[in-house]
């Protein structure tokens, strides 16, 4: 199945957003582990969308734990064989703020 993947301008920022903060207060070691676990998570969904569980905010969304204070979150759509990157999102901050 040929799934698509795009990113939302949300999760544009807040991966670099993530990516800034390793590069300031972690080690080179840490920033690349992040980067290959993102790219093994995305090509996961891209081969099974389905994969990860459902948010618990919304039946439409599904989150995929990048590491221990990151989840990404996404949008598949199975008509379009598309699936949309949502947000990186920083586990340490108050769930309540968390729009997708």
């Amino acid at each position: 199945m040929a799934i698509s993947v795009l990113w939302s301008d949300e999760a544009k920022k807040t991966y670099a957003d993530n990516i800034e903060y390793l590069k300031t207060t972690w080690t080179e070691k840490e920033l690349k582990k992040f980067i290959l676990r993102s790219e093994y998570v995305i090509l996961n969904i891209e081969d099974n969308p389905k994969l990860y569980s459902f948010s618990s905010k919304s039946k439409k969304t599904r989150r995929a734990i990048i590491n221990k204070q990151v989840t990404l979150y996404y949008r598949f759509y199975p008509i379009k064989k598309m699936v949309v990157l949502l947000s990186f999102w920083n586990n340490y901050r108050d769930y309540k703020q968390l729009k997708y």
